[in-house]
């Protein structure tokens, strides 16, 4: 990339937050994690309207700007701008929840999507949260579909998206199998086929084909994922028609860091897609915020950082493109009250300095 960079820093210290067609961010605060805040002046202060009895977990915002947040393994819905909540789904376990940004979706017909995530070890085994749910009335009702269990599938789903270039839901689930699935016919959501056009059609049948992403975003020329191998070799998938995948490695010293994260961000020489990757195991394998403007052809390495010193993170989320990324940086200290968390967004006016 050869244009620069400029992140400003906000007062507001978001831990997630998304963002509506109307340009209001809603969101959790680092140092309140309970409570759900609105901000109308681009995060130069925030208004508390929402407390929780327990942290949140995930925030999601649909097309029609309806507000979801998961909180204790519960499913909250507000259609009057957090005035007030419903409960309107409860996952199998009080620490369930969808992973932010990666974990529900909304298709063109407006039906919603969970793929339920967590990690409870019992015994000798993992509990089994393999759980999808999706709605057809707007998220006021939930269906709950359990294929990936009698499949065969022992932990979680990483991701459930829309994916707009292939017109299909893409579907990833982990922790032995790591598979990758796709849904053309936008329906049949609890039926394993062998035909996308019938239900679930699996991608990939083997491991070490690379799978169970974490994290997707998508240009019009292309779709990006994001591998989960802590500890192992990490890829940059890159696929334009859902067939035929090309693995990029992640180089050392990056290479054994997950890639977390991924948005997709419209500007004037055209769509970005800023990814995260995140390890904390070890200071030699280095965690990296990038960004792309070419479809993954080239990255630009904008953040390297020591992942058992600090936490670098994209905390926000939109259904516009043109919306303004955020991203957290957390500074450990010794204790969790010692901790430092920043938050700054892009400057918009970024593209103007660098032409």
């Amino acid at each position: 990339m050869e244009q620069g960079l400029c992140f400003q820093l906000v007062p507001v210290d978001w831990k997630y937050c998304v963002q509506t067609t109307d340009s209001v961010l809603w969101g959790c605060c680092y140092t309140n994690l309970k409570a759900l805040y609105y901000s109308d002046d681009q995060s130069r202060s925030a208004v508390l309207v929402h407390e929780f009895a327990y942290p949140i977990t995930s925030l999601f915002i649909s097309q029609k700007n309806v507000l979801f947040v998961c909180s204790n393994g519960v499913v909250y819905k507000s259609d009057d701008r957090a005035m007030s909540f419903k409960v309107v789904l409860t996952l199998s376990s009080a620490i369930s929840y969808f992973l932010f940004n990666n974990g529900m979706t909304e298709l063109p017909d407006h039906t919603l999507m969970i793929g339920e995530y967590g990690s409870i070890w019992q015994g000798k085994t993992w509990q089994n949260l393999a759980f999808l749910y999706y709605s057809f009335d707007g998220g006021d009702t939930w269906s709950v579909a359990d294929f990936l269990l009698r499949q065969g599938v022992n932990k979680h789903i990483h991701l459930v998206k829309y994916c707009t270039r292939l017109k299909a839901i893409l579907l990833t689930d982990g922790d032995n199998k790591k598979q990758v699935w796709v849904n053309s016919a936008l329906a049949h959501f609890n039926k394993h086929a062998g035909n996308q056009k019938d239900g679930w059609h699996l991608i990939n049948k083997y491991h070490h084909q690379t799978g169970g992403y974490t994290s997707m975003a998508e240009t019009k020329e292309a779709v990006l994922f994001g591998s989960d191998y802590l500890g192992g070799t990490n890829f940059i998938v890159k696929t334009s028609d859902g067939k035929q995948f090309e693995k990029l490695v992640l180089p050392d010293p990056y290479r054994r860091s997950p890639v977390m994260n991924m948005i997709a961000h419209q500007s004037t020489f055209g769509t970005e897609i800023w990814a995260a990757s995140y390890s904390c195991l070890s200071g030699d394998a280095k965690s990296l915020l990038m960004c792309t403007n070419d479809s993954g052809k080239s990255w630009a390495r904008v953040i390297e950082f020591d992942g058992t010193r600090h936490e670098v993170r994209l905390a926000s989320s939109s259904n516009n493109p043109s919306s303004t990324p955020y991203i957290s940086i957390t500074e450990f200290g010794n204790q969790q009250d010692q901790h430092r968390h920043r938050v700054y967004k892009l400057d918009r006016d970024y593209e103007k300095v660098a032409q």
